[in-house]
Parts: structure tokens; sequence; C-alpha cells
């Protein structure tokens, strides 16, 4: 267990190393391949290219494996320079490199390092064979090319699904935001319905008091309208029998009054003739007193005329 983490710091370390001699991020996920593969027997993928640089993208580490794998291919390539070297033997020995480059990419797929270091190892004792199969490497070759097609068409796929998941969580996150806020005013609407519906009681219960003392008031005030209807109906009463009794002691009040009018009348007729009989009379006697007065201013001119 002690040896799994010194490695781990050792690899670590010189990663960091690495890091520091390349700025290419390229050329450091490059170098690290080539150091995962050849000096610690690891496999390397994506994942683990990225979790021990942590530079770029996710599509850095796997742009660099795949150039890895693809220089790996090429220089393990098998030539056949000899044309003397009969064409079973060429076949069997291409077939057998075929099946032995098979193996080894199995084994790297699957992360067993063990078996790729047998199988670098084999390759590297059976390189001289190998170069008897020139014609089958090329059909090896064209499968190679047929597998790295396959490889591009796979990481363009995973790129576009590594999109669309990033697509998809920005709009799941998107719409839980959505959800979170809804819910949120979904909460508000619902403490406004309970505050309304506390409010709404309250007001019903304040509309129905007010109600119940206004029929109180109103029954109350019925009553004492009956009362002062009825007192009043008693009043007209004793006011029509006091009008009635007064209209009766009118009416012989008017007669006595009439009466003693044309009386009075007969009265004023008499004093009137009277009065223009006396008015005649007075003014005869004051004709009469005007001619005495002038007689007498007469008489005193004279008197006064004789004394001078």
């Amino acid at each position: 267990m002690n040896t799994v983490i010194i490695n781990e710091q050792q690899l670590q370390t010189e990663v960091d190393a690495l890091k520091k001699q390349f700025s290419d991020t390229k050329d450091i996920y490059r170098e690290v391949c080539v150091l995962l593969f050849f000096r610690y027997g690891i496999t390397p993928t994506a994942n683990k290219l990225y979790q021990y640089v942590r530079r770029g993208s996710m599509s850095a580490p796997a742009e660099a494996l795949n150039k890895f794998w693809l220089e790996l291919r090429e220089k393990s390539r098998v030539r056949v320079e000899r044309p003397d070297i009969p064409d079973n033997i060429a076949s069997v020995a291409g077939d057998f490199i075929a099946n032995l480059w098979n193996e080894a990419q199995k084994a790297a797929q699957a992360g067993f390092s063990e078996l790729i270091e047998n199988a670098n190892a084999e390759i590297l004792k059976f390189k001289l064979d190998a170069q008897l199969a020139r014609q089958n490497a090329e059909e090896i070759q064209a499968k190679l090319d047929e597998s790295n097609l396959e490889l591009e068409k796979s990481k363009q796929l995973n790129s576009e699904t590594d999109y669309l998941l990033q697509v998809n969580t920005t709009t799941l996150t998107h719409q839980e935001k959505s959800l979170r806020e809804h819910k949120i005013e979904r909460d508000n609407f619902q403490q406004l319905l309970i505050d309304a519906k506390s409010s709404f009681s309250k007001d019903l219960i304040a509309v129905n008091l007010s109600l119940f003392k206004a029929e109180e008031r109103y029954v109350a005030l019925e009553k004492k309208s009956l009362l002062e209807i009825d007192r009043a109906r008693q009043q007209i009463k004793s006011l029509e029998k006091e009008i009635h009794v007064l209209r009766q002691i009118g009416k012989k009040e008017q007669s006595s009054y009439i009466n003693e009018l044309d009386k009075k009348m007969h009265i004023i007729a008499a004093l009137n003739n009277k009065v223009g009989t006396l008015h005649g009379k007075l003014i005869e006697v004051t004709k009469q007193n005007k001619k005495i007065t002038a007689k007498l201013a007469l008489n005193e001119k004279k008197s006064i005329a004789m004394k001078s």
C-alpha cells in the first residue's frame, strides 16, 4: 500500500516537472501519455490524463491520447523489404502480428498494463519477422485507418454527447431554478390566500356583528317609531277634539261677533251722519267766525283811526 502511494506521488511530481518543461497543453498531454505507458506501464485514458494534468477542456486529453495511439501504431507498423520471403510465411507472420496487435489493443483498452508490457516485449521480439509481412501490413494499416476513423467518429460523438449533456445540464439548471421560483411563488400565493381567508373571516365576523347591531338598532328604532306614531295618533285625536270644540266656540263667537259688528256698524253709520251734520255746522260756524273776525279787524282799524 505504501509503494502505491509513493509511486503516485512520484508520478505526480514527474507530471508537474513536464508541465514546467512544456508550455503547450497538447505537448504536456503527449509527454504524460509516454510517461504513463512506457515508464509506469499504465494504460493512459482521457480521465486519468486530465486527473494528472488538469489543463484545458476534456477534449484536449482525448485528442492527445488519440495522437499517441496513432504514433504508436505508426512506429510499430510492419514493413516487408525482402522480396525473397515466401508469401505463405509473410501471410502467417502478418496474421500473427495482426492478432498480436489486436490482443495488445484489447489489453490496453481494458486497462491491463501487465498484458501491454508483455505484448510490447513480444512485438519487439518478433519485429524482424514482422518485417516480412509488408503486404498484410498494408491491409492492417487500412484496418487501423478505419479504426482511427471510427475513433474520430466516436470522439466526435463523445464531443456532441458532452455538448448535449452540457446543454441538458444547463437546461435542467434553468428548469430547477424556474421550479424553485414557481415553488416560492406558489408558497407566497398560498400564504396570501391564507391571509386573505383569515382577513375575510375577520371582516365577515365584523360585518355580521355590525349587521346584528344594526338589526338591533332597527328593531329598537321601529319600536320607538311605533310608540311615537301611536303617541302622535293620540295627540292628533286629542287635537281633533280640541279643534272641533274650538270650531264650535269659533262659530258661536263668530255669530256673536257678526251681531255685534252689525250693531256697531249701525252705530257708526248714525255717528257718521251726526259727524256730517256737525261738519256742515262747523263749516257755517267757521264762515261766521271769519266774518266776525273780519268785522272785528275792521272795527279795530276804525277805532285806531279815530283815536289818532
